[in-house]
């Protein structure tokens, strides 16, 4: 999950990835499906939720970019969740928004409008992601009684999808704070934390040339 500064899809660079990454997760869940079928127990669903909310979660995740860009006056100009076939296409906050496939991942393309300030809100952007997925975390654990009240173990079920929820935000944003990957080479980057890093270091060059692309490409 991150933003795609320029004009490139970054998903897996060939048919043989996307395959291998749909056989994984399948496999995963078809494993956690069959622990928790054998000496059922409601709690044991917590596991499975947490794979499951992953895809509400990746949807919140590209809204908060897209909803931070919109707010600092940068242009969103196209919305994209998961990777593969595009199955619809529909329109966010005046972006065309795609739906693909395989919903593991997702980016937001952004423009600048002027150079003012562009690094500072850049970083904004990128950490809006795992932002309110943090937010979403903090607030279901306040909802459930704070920090002891949350790691309670209940059979109650809505307790348990509220805790899996809470649970896949908060490892989502830690994932993608964490600066991990390489620099590709059209100049994005693999996740958000690795993007704050990088726009912080960004010249007021880089900036004007990303407006003037961008004012070139409409």
């Amino acid at each position: 999950m991150h933003i795609d500064q320029r004009h490139h899809d970054q998903q897996p660079a060939s048919k043989g990835e996307k395959i291998f990454i749909i056989i994984i997760s399948l496999a995963f869940i078809f494993m956690m499906t069959m622990e928790i079928v054998s000496n059922y127990e409601p709690k044991k669903l917590g596991a499975l939720l947490f794979v499951v909310f992953w895809i509400p979660l990746l949807f919140i995740h590209e809204f908060g970019h897209a909803i931070m860009a919109k707010l600092l006056g940068w242009r969103v100009k196209r919305i994209v969740i998961g990777f593969g076939k595009t199955l619809f296409k529909t329109r966010l906050m005046s972006a065309p928004m795609e739906i693909r496939s395989i919903p593991l991942e997702g980016f937001v393309q952004i423009a600048p409008k002027t150079i003012r300030l562009a690094r500072i809100k850049h970083a904004l952007i990128y950490f809006a992601g795992p932002g309110i997925e943090l937010l979403v975390f903090f607030t279901i654990m306040l909802m459930l009684g704070g920090m002891q009240q949350f790691f309670t173990i209940s059979n109650d079920y809505s307790r348990i999808a509220l805790q899996s929820f809470a649970f896949a935000a908060l490892v989502g944003a830690v994932i993608n704070l964490i600066p991990l990957g390489v620099i590709t080479k059209d100049g994005s980057t693999p996740n958000d934390g690795m993007g704050i890093l990088l726009c912080l270091l960004s010249t007021k060059m880089d900036y004007e040339l990303w407006i003037r692309e961008s004012k070139e490409s409409k």
